[in-house]
């Protein structure tokens, strides 16, 4: 019984995290995206002044885009130590070498979202202050 209640909390563990990783990066977009009745943005979208073209544009960019990809390799990390855990076919050895993989792909997905979180906060206040 202790396996089965460890099994449905893995897999409930890597549900609300895989599902929580897609949501860990926010994408802005700009206000003229699409716009085709602006002079300076005919038709073409991310151009002209509706996206900035800052470089504090371009690394709040490029940041979120790194972790886009690192909670992409943090699922796929969750997805083999929970297919480990399935096949273990009763082998104790490989049911804890696949949850140890699942508890560390979860503790850095919440290093991904703390580290957004703390990102986010740093560039709304240089946007609060106007640099």
């Amino acid at each position: 019984m202790k396996k089965l209640s460890l099994k449905v909390l893995s897999f409930v563990v890597f549900g609300i995290l895989s599902v929580w990783s897609l949501m860990t990066f926010a994408q802005t977009t700009p206000s003229g995206f699409g716009d085709v009745t602006s002079t300076t943005n005919v038709g073409v979208s991310w151009t002209g002044t509706a996206q900035g073209g800052k470089l504090i544009d371009v690394i709040k960019s490029f940041i979120n885009w790194m972790l886009g990809i690192l909670a992409l390799i943090a699922l796929v990390i969750l997805i083999w130590g929970g297919f480990q855990m399935v096949t273990a076919a009763g082998d104790d050895a490989k049911y804890k070498k696949g949850f140890k993989i699942l508890q560390q792909a979860a503790i850095g997905l919440v290093f991904i979202g703390v580290s957004w979180l703390v990102v986010s906060v740093i560039f709304w206040l240089l946007g609060v202050v106007g640099v």
